[in-house]
Parts: C-alpha cells; sequence; structure tokens
C-alpha cells in the first residue's frame, strides 16, 4: 500500500522538519561541548515554553516569566556539566556535582509552579532531566547517545508507519486515542533489532542485556508520548505550537526523547559498565 492519501497528509511536511532538525542537531552534536550545551538550552527553553503555556496554561505573562527562570536554570546547569564534569582519560565518568544541584533546583522550580495532577508535575520534571541526561550520555559515550537516538526514531518510525498500516486495538486509549498496540510493538520489535545488530558477536549474556535496556528506551519513549497526548487532550488542545510544521509544537517532536535519554540517561548512569555497547 502506497504512503499516500489522508492517513499520511502530514507525511511531506513531516520529512522536512525532520530533515531541517536534523541538520541543526547533526551540527550541535558535532561540534558538542559548549555549542551543544547553547543548542539543548534553546530546546529546553521551547519546551518549557510549551509546557507552562498549553499544558500546564499559565497566564502568558506568568508562562514568560516561569520559562525565563527555569530555562536560565537549564542553561546553567549545562554550561557546569561542560566546564566540571568528571573527566578520566578524555571520557565523562560521572556529571559535575555542581551541575547536579543547579538541575535539581531547576527541576523544583518547574514543579513548583503546577498545582495540579501527578502526571502534569512528572512530566514538567522530566523536561529539564531528559535535557540534561542526553548532554550527559553524548559527553560519556556519544556512540551510545546515537544508539538512543536511532531507537527512538525508529520507534517513532515505525510506530507512524505500521500503527496506520495495521491498525488494530489502541494501546492506551483513555490516555491517546491514537496509539495502537500494532504501532507499541513495531517500536519494541525495532529497538530489539538494532540492539541484537550492535551486539552481535558479543555473546547472548551482553545481547541479551543491550536488547532489554534499548526496549526499555523505547517503551520509555512511547510512555513520554502518551502522556503528552494525555496532557494536550486536558488542556483542549492539539498540537503543543505550531513551531514545526508537520510535527506541531516541540514537544510534539521531542517529548519521546525526553522520555527515551530520562530512562537511558538513568540506565547508563547507574548500569552503563554492564553494557556492551558503552
Amino acid at each position: 500500500m502506497a504512503a499516500t492519501g489522508p492517513k499520511f497528509a502530514d507525511l511531506v511536511p513531516r520529512i522536512i522538519s525532520a530533515l531541517v532538525l536534523l541538520l541543526v542537531g547533526g551540527a550541535g552534536l558535532w561540534f558538542g561541548g559548549m555549542v551543544l550545551a547553547v543548542l539543548l538550552s534553546i530546546l529546553g527553553a521551547a519546551m518549557l515554553w510549551e509546557y507552562f503555556r498549553l499544558i500546564v496554561r499559565l497566564a502568558p505573562r506568568i508562562a514568560r516569566a516561569a520559562t525565563g527562570v527555569t530555562a536560565l536554570l537549564l542553561a546553567v546547569s549545562l554550561v557546569l556539566e561542560d566546564v566540571f564534569a568528571i573527566v578520566e582519560n578524555g571520557r565523562v565518568l560521572a556529571p559535575a556535582p555542581i551541575a547536579l544541584i543547579v538541575l535539581a533546583i531547576c527541576m523544583c522550580a518547574v514543579v513548583a509552579l503546577v498545582r495540579k495532577s501527578k502526571l502534569e508535575t512528572i512530566f514538567g520534571a522530566m523536561i529539564p532531566l531528559g535535557t540534561f541526561l542526553f548532554f550527559y550520555v553524548h559527553q560519556s559515550s556519544p556512540f551510545v547517545m546515537w544508539l538512543v537516538v536511532a531507537i527512538i526514531v525508529a520507534t517513532d518510525v515505525s510506530g507512524y508507519f505500521f500503527g496506520k498500516l495495521i491498525g488494530g486495538p489502541k494501546f492506551w486509549p483513555a490516555l491517546s486515542p491514537n496509539k495502537t498496540w500494532s504501532g507499541a510493538g513495531a517500536g519494541w520489535v525495532a529497538a530489539a533489532i538494532i540492539a541484537v545488530a550492535v551486539s552481535w558477536g558479543e555473546g547472548a549474556a551482553a545481547m541479551l542485556l543491550n536488547v532489554a535496556f534499548l526496549v526499555l528506551v523505547s517503551f520509555a519513549a512511547q510512555m513520554a508520548d502518551i502522556a503528552e497526548s494525555a496532557l494536550k487532550r486536558r488542556a483542549g488542545v492539539k498540537d503543543s505550537s505550531n513551531l514545526l510544521p508537520g510535527h506541531g509544537g516541540v514537544l510534539d517532536r521531542f517529548d519521546g526523547m525526553i522520555g527515551g535519554f530520562v530512562m537511558a540517561g538513568l540506565v547508563f548512569l547507574i548500569f552503563g559498565h554492564f553494557l556492551s555497547v558503552t
């Protein structure tokens, strides 16, 4: 079946926006360091603005102030991480304690402004956390960072196509009426296939650990996507903004990255030395 018709009406602008994001993001990842920290600060600010303005539904003036304060704290935490990360033999072994302190303050500042559901509170805290952990994983192991990005993209693309082509029972209709089991399962299968490919020749135990790790990343990305969908429904909006043609807002595009890198960053931080992909 050709990828045409109403089901795929947003495919062309979606691809164009993705290519632009890939070029800009690729430049940041290539240069890394302070360049990447600045780009992530801008990305985090955009996500926080959408979160405060639409998902939490703060008044515009308060939303701008909240975005300014929390985005500044996030930027400071990223800069401090770039400068003071614990490094050995050219590899970052652990985040800078001062950066973690500022990050914690940022997360507290986000949730302090949210007096709604647990879902809104948790999702808000995950925005700076996921952004910071993306930077940390990139510092520690660029290969793992690219691998996690590939898993999240593969999860999104396979879920998009197989969910639309196959359809079937809904995954969690109360929160996200468009997500299907076929799309969710396709994402897990894609993650497992990539894990097997990168673990080939490493032994069964290492392969199983990597499959578990990357399927968890895929699942976390899907849960963040579903959470954002649920929050938008509560707010009565279709997209978090219209900044990205074909994707809606920045959160619409990067919600999976938030969930995926929260999971990947925490697992990598605690258990990274057990994973052959490191």
